[in-house]
Order: C-alpha cells, then structure tokens, then sequence
C-alpha cells in the first residue's frame, strides 16, 4: 500500500469519525476566491465562491480540527465532484444532489476532520458552474452541571411509621436497640429532631445523640403519654422531645441510638438559612 493510498484511506476515515458529535459552525474565508453568488437561507444570506479557472481556493486551517463545505450548482450536473488538497495529496469527493431551490441545485454538505498539522488545504473544482463556501465546525462541549448535594442523606434506620395529630400526618424514622437511626446533613444545613417512644411498661425510655462519631448527649423520657398524637399499631406514645442538632459546618452525620429495648421514632427537619 503506498503511502498516498494509505492518507486517503486515514483521511475518509476521519470524515466519518464524528459522526453523531454537536458541533456549531463558524464562517470561513478564502484568500484566493474567485466569482461568488448568494445563497439565501431562513435566517440569513451567504456567499458562496467558485475558483478561477484552473485554480484552486485555499482555506487556512492553523487550529481548525473540522471543516464543513456546502456547495450547489446553478446548472444540472452528470457527476459533481469537488477536490481536496492537503500538501500534495488530491482527495475526491462525488456531490450528492439534496434538492432543487430557488433554481440551484443544492448538494449534501461534506464534512471532514483536518489532518493535524496541516496550516492549510485547497479546494479545487473543475466544473465551472459550482460554488462552495467553507464552515469551521468546533465541537460543542456541553456544560458541567454543578454537582448538586442533597441537603439531607439517610443512611440507616430501623423502618418508618406515619404519626398522626389532627387531620395530619408526618412520616418518622424508627430506630432500636439493633438498629441505630443514622443521617448526614450537608450544604452547612443545620437542623431540628422530633423524638418519641413507645412505652411498653414502666421501664424509662432512653437513647443518645452522636455527631460525627462522638456522643453528644443522653436523653430520657418519662412515662407520661400524649393523647394527641398517634401510630398505627402502637399502643402508647410518649411526649415528643425536640433536640437541636448540633452545628452543622459543611456536612455532619448525626446518630441516635437507644440505650433501651424500646422502639424510637424520630422527624428529622433542616432549618432555613
């Protein structure tokens, strides 16, 4: 295979490699064009060019990764063809016809990827009735969306239990002798609990509080019970307990353990800033 072949071969190859990318086009000129006639498009109007008889128009491509050439023709044609020059080597192209406008004949855009490199490329075209203009295609890389940490992460508990007061209802997290309740709070978010228990007999509800690791406090409930508030399948409850969870710098996981065999139910809440 002779190295000319073997450039043809890498250079059609890299007019189909980014097939599928998004790339938005910019306007190129060339130094040397010859005649010119507009073409009119939804949103604008463009020139396009055709070379001088035997000549060739050049296209600087120092930076350019990827080019697109539209073309038509203001005659109907047998075998359209256009030539791209890179160094000494002339690759073909056939035109394909996509439709026939305002008396052109307008063909499918041609798209390849610039060998690197290269500072410039030449167009030729033998077929005088053909007019080409030249776009810069450059990758559209899309924007990074911030990562966006949730406010509030549940690593563990012990299941969950809906509490009623009136026509309400809010969901809390159980947590047990086994099963400790356990969740991060992030975003320097600080934040409340509301803690209750079942009371099974007359031994004392107990559980502590942990930040990061560390405990922060026990706490213990009486035997008085609320008659207002209630748990589907559960008998007894105790007045609720609010805590103050403790500072939240950036991003704090808080735990509540019970330091008794009874089963706790806790409603995490984030304070507004």
């Amino acid at each position: 295979m002779t190295k000319k072949t073997s450039f043809l071969i890498l250079f059609c190859l890299m007019a189909l490699s980014a097939f599928g990318q998004n790339y938005r086009t910019r306007i190129m000129d060339f130094e040397n064009p010859g005649s010119r006639r507009i073409r009119r498009f939804e949103d604008s109007n463009h020139w396009f060019y055709r070379s001088l008889p035997e000549r060739s128009m050049t296209l600087k491509t120092d930076g350019v990764e990827r080019i697109q050439i539209r073309s038509f023709s203001i005659e109907k044609l047998r075998k359209p063809q256009i030539f791209i020059l890179v160094g000494k080597v002339r690759i073909p192209f056939d035109l394909s016809l996509k439709e026939r406008a305002n008396g052109y004949y307008i063909f499918e855009d041609i798209e390849f990827d610039i060998p690197e490199g290269s500072e410039k490329i030449e167009l030729l075209c033998y077929q005088r009735s053909i007019y080409m203009r030249a776009y810069e295609m450059a990758k559209i890389v899309p924007k990074a969306k911030p990562l966006r940490i949730p406010n509030r992460v549940i690593h563990a508990h012990a299941g969950m239990i809906d509490i009623s007061h009136n026509s309400s209802t809010s969901e809390y997290y159980t947590f047990n002798s086994s099963q400790a309740f356990r969740f991060t709070h992030n975003n320097a978010r600080d934040g409340i609990i509301y803690v209750r228990a079942r009371l099974t007999d007359r031994s004392l509800p107990k559980f502590s509080l942990w930040c990061d690791g560390e405990k922060v406090e026990d706490f213990e409930f009486g035997l008085s019970r609320t008659t207002k508030y209630t748990a589907q399948g559960v008998r007894y409850l105790t007045i609720g307990k609010k805590l103050d969870l403790p500072k939240n710098p950036g991003s704090t996981e808080y735990e509540l353990r019970a330091e008794s065999e009874h089963m706790f139910m806790a409603r995490p809440i984030l304070l507004k800033k």
